[in-house]
Formats: structure tokens, sequence, C-alpha cells
């Protein structure tokens, strides 16, 4: 058994990485829901000679869920950089403001 004492809490970066990870695939699910519910990705394929993502319906699925996927963990990758570079420049201006009020 394992102690409660024993577990160590996640570092930052692997806690932004996972909610980054999961975040982004509940949008990719929902954006997948959407987008194929209008739209089949067979219709995409009538073709001679399709890609072969396209194969079928289920390596369109496949391959538009993974894209918005990726679109989303983009997207959240960059709100969380901004969010963290906007803290440090808060935290910045607040150390200035501070030694200012000392003088």
């Amino acid at each position: 058994m394992v102690s409660k004492d024993a577990t160590t809490p996640w570092s930052r970066m692997k806690r932004d990485v996972g909610v980054i990870v999961w975040s982004s695939f509940l949008a990719a699910s929902l954006a997948s829901l959407i987008f194929f519910a209008y739209l089949d990705p067979q219709l995409l394929a009538h073709d001679d000679d399709p890609p072969f993502w396209l194969a079928d319906r289920m390596s369109g699925y496949a391959s538009g869920f993974f894209f918005f996927w990726l679109i989303a963990a983009v997207s959240g990758t960059l709100v969380a950089y901004l969010l963290d570079t906007l803290s440090e420049q808060a935290r910045n201006d607040s150390e200035r403001e501070q030694a200012e009020k000392k003088r």
C-alpha cells in the first residue's frame, strides 16, 4: 500500500499538459460531432482517386477528429503560454510597484 505521504504533487508542466490534452480532446469531440453531423466524409471521396486517408468513412472520421484535436491542442497551448507570460508580467509589475512604494 502507498501512503498519502509518499505521493508527490504533479509539477506545473504536467498539470498544464494534462489540462491542454484533456480540454482539446473534449473540444475535438464536440467539433467532430457537429462537423460530421452535417458532412459525410464519403462525400469528399467521390473522386476517381480519393486520398488514402479518405479511403473509407471511418478513415475520414478519424482524420477529421485528429485534425480538430491538433487545432484545439495548438490553441490550448497558446492560451497556456499567454497566461503564463501574463502572470510573469503581472508579478514583475507588482514587484516594481512595491519597490517604488518603499522609496
